[in-house]
């Protein structure tokens, strides 16, 4: 069961996503949360709490709806860590916001960006210890296979790659089939596509 605070917050950013989409014409697109579905939030919830996950990588945080369903499956974990990446400085204020209402802000590190520049920051950070177990794609369609492809030396051997909107909406399909088509020919990826929401498809790093 999730904390009343973190439930009420998510529960108030589904309601504006459900505004946003019967009325799609009454925001504009650079204010509109674009988040995932609630049903895959519980789908990575359960998956990463299974796993226990300690360090996760988010590439596209919007107003931070996912990015809370990851830091609460993480909230018990000692050393959990989350860094996610925007480049939108009133989203990520909108997030902060929410991280601080749910208590789960000291969780969560924000890199403000361009997600491949930050991402090559964050690559010539790190060490062995502190490879991803879980990293999750959901920004500009046409660069999934490039961020797919930054991140992979990122993850550890067991860990997940994630990817939102494989199925919906229809206008993404070209990039996320070329997507899924380069994530099934690499040796060391057993993926596949969950027809849950917009659709996922979930990567798991053999070696």
């Amino acid at each position: 069961m999730l904390g009343s605070k973190i439930e009420n917050i998510l529960r108030k950013m589904e309601k504006q996503e459900k505004f946003e989409q019967e009325n799609p014409y009454k925001i504009p697109n650079s204010e509109k949360l674009l988040s995932i579905g609630r049903n895959t939030g519980i789908f990575y919830n359960i998956l990463l709490k299974s796993k226990n996950v300690k360090r996760i990588l988010e590439i596209g945080m919007s107003a931070g709806y996912s990015t809370m369903w990851f830091a609460e499956a993480i909230s018990n974990q000692k050393d959990g860590k989350i860094i996610t990446i925007d480049q939108d400085k009133n989203k990520i204020e909108r997030a902060k916001r929410n991280f601080v209402q749910g208590g789960l802000y000291d969780l969560i590190e924000i890199r403000h960006g361009d997600a491949l520049e930050v991402l090559s920051q964050i690559n010539v950070e790190k060490s062995s210890a502190e490879l991803f177990d879980f990293v999750f794609i959901d920004a500009d369609k046409e660069r999934y296979i490039q961020y797919f492809d930054a991140v992979l030396p990122m993850v550890k051997p067991g860990g997940f790659i994630g990817a939102d909107n494989i199925l919906f909406p229809e206008r993404f399909q070209r990039f996320t089939r070329s997507y899924v088509e380069h994530v099934q020919k690499i040796p060391n990826i057993r993926t596949v596509t969950i027809p849950i929401d917009n659709g996922e498809e979930l990567s798991l790093k053999l070696y």
